[in-house]
């Protein structure tokens, strides 16, 4: 079952990426999928999944073919007209002479004649034989399929095409070619968020009691919207969940100068722990997006000189605001307003990882730029 909705929802994605402007998208409204214009159901489709793939599918008189045509046939005798296209699309192979004649190209000569035959002679078969007793539900709706007149049959076996063994993740980078995706960017990622967007979607419209209905539009939009998200997230840091520090790189750190200046305020153990984190994920994010290009050399001088410069006034304000208190204790005050909190921007765009501040803030007092105890005099 769970299997089968993944298969609907890849294959909307794929419908999206064939839709035109004004074409929508809907899941489970007429049919396992379909496509939209003007109100209108331009292809239908029906979707059969299987995790064995030794089983054939669509077979000459299995009920997963019977059954849909039987759908697209009662719904033609309700309108009185076809939709421009009929999918059956299995993850496996099919069966069948049926399936043998559909396989042909769509447009070939007698290509309709082909499928209505092989039609027929699967219900001549059910007709002549003595089967089980559930076979007989079979042939009734077999029975009321054929019972369709002969030029409509043929009319609607024209439209109909079969897409066998779908493999979404073997089609991605086509998928991304067909939506416009910008070679860019990680193109997996946005098909990822993308499909992440196609579910909440439905599932926001089937929670209203609305169609589950994506329009072309909507998709190109949520397409840019991620791109544009991660086009700024490449020249920004990374999560400090995602950068991390090794027990080695913690032991080196410590002999280091900036933990000196930390020692000579008294902080706590923690508190060096976290210094020197910062320390090191501030280097190795700096080094990454150095190598990559991102942000101008000339950016880390300046953004360095920014906090130098507000690092200079909080320490006038701890002067004026502190005088009575020790070296030790106005040192701390120093230390917590300058790293516990503000989070300065890197290249013009807001930098809301702490340890970019705080990190950068230990590497200037690595190099005696910046300190925390007042008496303390640099080079």
């Amino acid at each position: 079952m769970i299997q089968g909705v993944f298969l609907q929802l890849e294959r909307a994605l794929v419908h999206l990426s064939h839709c035109g402007h004004g074409e929508a998208v809907a899941v489970e409204l007429v049919d396992d999928v379909s496509r939209h214009k003007n109100g209108k159901a331009t292809t239908r489709e029906q979707d059969k999944n299987t995790l064995d793939d030794e089983k054939g599918m669509f077979a000459d008189r299995s009920l997963d073919l019977w059954r849909t045509l039987q759908i697209w046939t009662n719904d033609f005798r309700a309108s009185g007209v076809f939709c421009s296209h009929y999918l059956l699309v299995t993850n496996t192979q099919a069966t069948g002479t049926i399936a043998d004649a559909l396989r042909a190209a769509v447009g070939l000569p007698d290509r309709a004649t082909a499928i209505v035959t092989a039609m027929n002679d699967a219900a001549q078969a059910g007709r002549e034989s003595r089967k089980p007793k559930e076979l007989s539900k079979i042939q009734a709706i077999i029975d009321d399929v054929m019972a369709l007149p002969s030029h409509n049959l043929h009319d609607l076996a024209s439209r109909i095409e079969m897409v066998e063994d779908f493999d979404y993740n073997g089609m991605r980078q086509e998928l991304a070619t067909r939506l416009g995706i910008s070679p860019d960017v990680e193109r997996d990622a946005v098909l990822t968020e993308l499909m992440g967007w196609v579910v909440e979607t439905l599932k926001t419209a089937w929670g209203a009691g609305a169609p589950g209905i994506i329009t072309k539009e909507a998709c190109l939009r949520q397409i840019d919207a991620v791109e544009r998200r991660l086009v700024r997230r490449r020249f920004l840091p990374r999560p400090s969940s995602e950068v991390l520090v090794g027990d080695a790189q913690v032991v080196h750190a410590r002999g280091r100068q900036f933990v000196d200046h930390l020692g000579r305020i008294e902080v706590d153990d923690d508190e060096v722990l976290q210094a020197i984190e910062h320390f090191v994920q501030f280097n190795a994010e700096r080094h990454r997006l150095a190598n990559e290009g991102e942000i101008p050399l000339q950016e880390w001088t300046d953004r360095g000189n920014r906090l130098k410069q507000r690092w200079q006034n909080v320490t006038r304000q701890v002067r004026l605001n502190h005088s009575d208190k020790s070296r030790t204790q106005r040192g701390k005050h120093v230390f917590a307003e300058t790293t516990y909190y503000h989070r300065e921007a890197l290249a013009g765009q807001p930098c809301d990882e702490l340890y970019m501040t705080s990190g950068h803030y230990h590497r200037l007092a690595d190099d005696n730029l910046v300190w925390w105890d007042p008496e303390f005099r640099g080079d």
